[in-house]
């Protein structure tokens, strides 16, 4: 005999269900509706009481697939907030849309513009601050990395935004350690997938460790999932920049 869920059973299923009715909701609007699911995912945000953490991971994949399907970047001028959690979830959605597109000046002047949110000093929202400085090359962009990185709602996906801004800031003398260092900080802390490990890739190549590059790219591409052919090709030119490292000067 089956036993019942529990609670902590029933809210995964419950948001696993909604996160799968909101992709096929992007993925059937047309660019003039792509702000619906952002209305419909704050109201069900503030039904089922969503922690901040969850509100991340949601928005980051929801953000992901808007973009795949091509819709532009939401703005207040479209969807007026009607809530803290609306204005929170947009804060999400635009910034992780910017940081995709590694558009670090759109990114900016979005941020600028959003400094009188009430979300305004969020991890994630703050995260993405640093990415911007980080790859814009702004002098105190390491100071304000290990402020964010400390605040006390720091969480994985704030983490992967601050990682994602390290492994741009090519320019950077301390670069590779600094990758190395955030990336084992989440292997430690449970939080790897793939792009961690991808990244950790990257940093180990710039520090000549190839054996050790090799190792964790390869485990990136044995945690993709078939599909994420945009991401494949990004692991697998990392896998081409490792092994061109090997090879004997000629």
């Amino acid at each position: 005999m089956t036993s019942a869920p529990g609670p902590l059973e029933a809210r995964e299923r419950d948001l696993h269900a909604a996160l799968a009715g909101w992709e096929k909701l992007i993925l059937a609007s047309s660019d003039d509706q792509a702000g619906t699911w952002l209305r419909e995912l704050a109201d069900k945000a503030e039904q089922l009481d969503l922690t901040i953490p969850e509100l991340r991971s949601a928005t980051a994949r929801l953000s992901w697939v808007s973009r795949k399907a091509g819709h532009p970047i939401p703005s207040d001028r479209l969807w007026p907030a009607s809530s803290d959690v609306y204005q929170r979830i947009l804060l999400y959605v635009c910034g992780q849309r910017f940081r995709f597109d590694f558009n670090f000046h759109g990114l900016k002047a979005y941020l600028r513009d959003c400094q009188e949110s009430p979300s305004a000093q969020d991890a994630l929202v703050q995260s993405f601050g640093v990415f911007v400085m980080l790859g814009l090359r702004e002098s105190d962009a390491i100071y304000y990395l290990n402020r964010v990185l400390a605040l006390p709602d720091i969480d994985t996906r704030a983490r992967q935004v601050c990682l994602a801004g390290i492994w741009a800031a090519c320019t950077l003398p301390e670069q590779p350690t600094l990758l190395l260092n955030l990336a084992d900080a989440m292997i430690a802390l449970g939080e790897a997938d793939g792009t961690v490990y991808f990244r950790r890739a990257t940093a180990h190549r710039l520090l000549r460790m190839p054996e050790q590059a090799l190792d964790d790219i390869d485990y990136a591409l044995s945690l993709l999932a078939p599909g994420n052919n945009e991401i494949n090709q990004d692991y697998l030119r990392e896998r081409q920049l490792i092994g061109l490292m090997t090879q004997p000067q000629r």
